[in-house]
């Protein structure tokens, strides 16, 4: 997305300006991911190579590489709107009392995301290794919350990443079961509401000294 950042503001959060996106590369991004959706929901994501979405698309090679440059490049980027359209669901909702609304906007964002285009969200949650995915999930997820404030300042670097790894392990794991379950599975949001419970639940236990498994 084209823009830049800047810090501004009192409390020193990072400002989005955005530019004009040119017509052409608009819609050539826009073709792109057209072709790579319609091919994922054919045939396998190792059997998806670029000169097979070029051709899809009706965009040469180049044009591709010079956009996305690969097609992890594009996932990362289909994950990073994923993640920063949630994020911002948490973020308007953050309390530092009461973390358990930011999460609870959290994951009905999550929901609301995966629902918008279901067919296409399940294939990929079916198709995608689950350390590809969380590869392409984990940094922009990791990044958003330190740069939103929606961790606490209490909790030091290291905890913060071991609680993130966990936690999006067991969120990645319960969506690709539910992926995997087909037409049989409960609705999606069932799934993102027993991850919000186990989360908040977490939460709240986390360092305490009587805390018990």
């Amino acid at each position: 997305m084209a823009g830049r950042e800047e810090r501004g503001g009192t409390n020193g959060k990072v400002r989005r300006e955005h530019r004009p996106v040119d017509r052409r590369v608009a819609r050539s991004r826009r073709a792109i991911r057209a072709a790579f959706e319609r091919l994922v929901m054919e045939r396998p994501l190792d059997e998806i190579t670029v000169s097979a979405i070029a051709r899809e698309a009706d965009v040469d090679r180049k044009t591709f590489y010079q956009h996305f440059g690969s097609v992890d490049g594009l996932l990362d980027e289909m994950a990073l709107e994923v993640v920063a359209r949630v994020l911002d669901d948490a973020e308007a909702a953050y309390c530092e009392r009461d973390a358990d609304c930011a999460l609870a906007a959290f994951f009905s964002g999550l929901a609301r995301a995966l629902s918008e285009n279901l067919a296409l969200n399940r294939r990929l949650l079916e198709s995608v290794p689950p350390e590809r995915l969380l590869g392409h999930l984990a940094d922009p997820l990791a990044h958003g919350i330190r740069e939103r404030g929606l961790v606490s300042p209490e909790m030091d670097a290291q905890t913060f990443d071991y609680c993130l790894a966990f936690e999006l392990g067991g969120l990645v794991a319960a969506l690709r079961a539910w992926a995997l379950a087909g037409e049989g599975a409960p609705p999606v949001e069932d799934v993102t509401r027993v991850a919000q419970e186990l989360t908040s639940v977490g939460i709240r236990g986390f360092g305490q000294p009587d805390s018990t498994m």
